[in-house]
């Protein structure tokens, strides 16, 4: 019997109620799809889930049936050119809906240091991405309302407090919702694609990050230029093990 260790998918989701919702998710090689990891412990195949000591990760283990899986997994490695998005997308993903405020979505990026974040439906299926560009640009077309104020004056934006000097000034949170100002219709990807797929589609549009998506349409992942950049440089040590 055949025991392997599945990736999480953990998709983190802020809704403008102040509510969190997580959604865990798992490729089951068996069946060659990804599903709630509540299903993927529920199959009769399950072994649980797993905590790593080293990497401090939780995976899903399957007792998986026949080699058909693993043997696709060998021909992956065998085969570097077609390795599939999901062997090289970013798991861990904070995605946001479409009713969260501004100045939360704002905090959100400035505390993680994400340049956008994907905003997904009540499904969990992508809709558009927010950006600290689209905030900005919504804030400069709404006019600035600031007021000058004194040297030495403070002010405190979510867990950041800063001291102004003279001339600048100070604006208040910005109004309105991830709704009024995310880019709508963004680029998605399947998880299976090849990476190769993937980047020639990111350079063709001039962007640095694509959405993964599972068979079902669900946000399983991203996928940014640092990340292929990093897979190209293991795959580049694996075959150049001095370099």
């Amino acid at each position: 019997m055949i025991r392997t260790l599945l990736d999480i998918r953990n998709i983190h989701v802020l809704s403008g109620d102040g509510q969190a919702a997580e959604l865990q998710r798992v490729h089951c090689p068996a069946h060659d799809r990804t599903v709630a990891l509540e299903q993927c412990l529920a199959c009769a195949e399950s072994g649980g889930v797993t905590h790593d000591a080293v990497t401090h990760l939780e995976y899903a283990s399957c007792r998986q049936v026949g080699a058909g899986a693993e043997a696709r997994r060998e021909e992956a490695r065998k085969a570097a050119e077609r390795a599939p998005v999901s062997a090289v997308m970013t798991r861990d993903v904070f995605a946001v809906r479409p009713d969260l405020g501004l100045e939360a979505v704002t905090e959100l990026l400035l505390e993680r240091g994400f340049g956008g974040a994907p905003v997904v439906d009540g499904e969990g299926r992508p809709i558009g991405v927010v950006s600290r560009t689209d905030v900005l640009d919504h804030r400069f077309d709404a006019g600035d309302t600031g007021e000058a104020m004194a040297a030495g004056a403070r002010v405190s934006r979510g867990h950041y407090r800063v001291e102004l000097g003279r001339g600048v000034h100070a604006e208040p949170p910005p109004d309105g919702s991830v709704a009024d100002v995310m880019t709508r219709s963004p680029l998605t990807v399947p998880e299976s694609a090849p990476v190769a797929e993937a980047a020639t589609l990111m350079a063709e549009r001039g962007i640095h990050r694509a959405l993964v998506v599972a068979n079902d349409g669900r946000l399983s992942g991203i996928i940014t230029t640092s990340d292929i950049v990093r897979w190209v440089a293991e795959r580049g040590r694996q075959r150049h093990p001095r370099a």
